[in-house]
């Protein structure tokens, strides 16, 4: 079985998560892939025990898929790692990794709606 595990970054904002938990439910419901999150840091759940519960139902072939805007260190290095280690407690599972949000064009758009959308004085 295929699963798609969505690895954000972690914050103490409540409102950060509840995003984070909106976008993932809408992924859960446009694909037939087993969906689960987690984060890579600052909030549970943590990687590893998404794994181990992603495992636990059946999954052995792993996209993880971060929810990061760019190519940095978390997404060269140390998400990386923390995947590396995990998996190696698995030896039938199989994990690949999706490339950030990155440069498209629907960011672009979304900003442009930004620009002229709520605006809050500081």
């Amino acid at each position: 079985m295929r699963g798609l595990l969505v690895i954000g970054h972690g914050s103490r904002s409540k409102d950060a998560k509840e995003v984070f938990y909106q976008i993932v439910e809408q992924l859960k419901q446009s694909t037939s892939t087993e969906v689960e999150c987690c984060f890579m840091e600052i909030s549970e759940p943590f990687i590893p025990e998404t794994v181990e519960k992603m495992y636990n139902k059946g999954v052995r072939e792993i996209t993880a898929l971060p929810y990061f805007l760019f190519n940095g260190i978390h997404i060269k290095e140390d998400i990386p790692e923390i995947l590396h280690s995990t998996k190696a407690k698995y030896t039938d599972l199989a994990i690949t990794m999706a490339q950030p949000i990155g440069y498209h064009k629907a960011v672009v758009e979304i900003l442009k709606e930004r620009m002229t959308g709520e605006l809050t004085c500081i």
